[in-house]
């Protein structure tokens, strides 16, 4: 078996690593919502996943640490879905969703 490149590990660790933060955030947005979270389809729930994750990647790890997802409203959480979209369209960046999400999150930019 021929090694592994150290650089593909670390881009692994770094997968894994936002998988983690990315499904902790959704496990707050849930059971924070509640049965309200089985009103968003299977679609938005990825569209959200894909949404954190792309903020994960984009903020320094002290300020996604800041962000208390518990916080998140049903209507906080339909906006990051339909800014996730905006982002996929091209009308909006990663930039200004995070600093919405700072802004719910009452977060200083």
């Amino acid at each position: 078996m021929s090694p592994i490149p150290a650089d593909n590990l670390g881009r692994r660790r770094f997968q894994l690593q936002k998988e983690k933060a990315v499904e902790d955030a959704m496990d707050k947005i849930r059971r924070t919502l509640g049965p309200a979270w089985y009103e968003f389809s299977d679609d938005e729930g990825d569209s959200l996943r894909e949404i954190l994750g792309e903020i994960w990647i984009a903020v320094e790890r002290s300020r996604w640490n800041r962000y208390s997802f518990t916080r998140l409203k049903k209507p906080d959480v339909s906006s990051l879905i339909a800014a996730g979209n905006e982002i996929r369209n091209g009308d909006a960046t990663i930039d200004q969703v995070s600093g919405y999400l700072d802004s719910v999150l009452g977060l200083p930019e």
